[in-house]
């Protein structure tokens, strides 16, 4: 393992928060991420950040990010506005976990281009910070955004933090009929993942994926036929 494995952290994407307070027979999925961290869980010192641009700043789903970290004696936790003061730049830029939250993915990602956020996450996720997405948050950690608009038949694609190599699209009801189109568009070699309701992904430094609780589906254009494969929840 090179140096810098031991420092990137594998990255979370979840559909939803579902996972946030899902446990199995080796107890809280949470607990995974308190493993990953380098000192004492209740040292007070360990900085929860949550970006709640793509919700409009809703305390309630900030409310849910609290109760579910404070299962792992994670306390120190703060949602950082989008209209941020400088307390919460300070915070966000000494931040052991950062979550981006679920809503309105186009909404989230130009709240957190145009603060300047893009660059801390990334930033911070080079030094040894966890990164978290929940839905809307899933897709921006990925390589490409796209939303559908409601009154046309086309997708609108645009940036994102390129994290993870994927197109990411989360809960849909469409047999990923969204994706698969999206994919088609991008051409070959493009690569996507579709993550189920309740379930997750992490993606790790050396590349390699793992599906959560459930199956999650990577597609692949070749040749602009998709291939299917699916990934087997642990």
């Amino acid at each position: 393992m090179s140096d810098l494995n031991k420092i990137i952290k594998p990255i979370f994407l979840l559909a939803d928060s579902q996972l946030l307070f899902y446990s199995n027979h080796d107890g809280l999925f949470l607990d995974r991420i308190k493993k990953l961290l380098n000192r004492d869980i209740r040292d007070f010192g360990v900085k929860a950040a949550y970006i709640g641009a793509s919700n409009n700043d809703n305390p309630h789903f900030f409310e849910v990010f609290r109760t579910a970290f404070q299962q792992i004696d994670i306390h120190n936790c703060r949602m950082i506005k989008s209209a941020p003061d400088a307390d919460d730049t300070i915070f966000l830029k000494n931040s052991d976990i950062i979550l981006l939250s679920g809503g309105d993915t186009e909404k989230g990602w130009n709240t957190i281009r145009q603060n300047g956020w893009d660059s801390i996450i990334v930033e911070r996720y080079s030094n040894g910070a966890i990164l978290i997405g929940i839905s809307a948050g899933a897709i921006q950690l990925g390589i490409r955004e796209f939303n559908e608009y409601p009154d046309e038949k086309k997708n609108m694609c645009f940036d994102s933090l390129r994290l993870v190599p994927f197109i990411i699209d989360v809960h849909a009801d469409d047999l990923w009929q969204r994706l698969v189109e999206y994919l088609i568009s991008e051409g070959n070699g493009a690569k996507g993942m579709g993550i189920p309701k309740g379930a997750g992904l992490v993606y790790y430094p050396d590349e390699s994926i793992e599906a959560v609780r459930f199956e999650c589906i990577e597609f692949h254009n070749i040749n602009s036929r998709i291939k299917r494969s699916a990934i087997k929840s642990s």
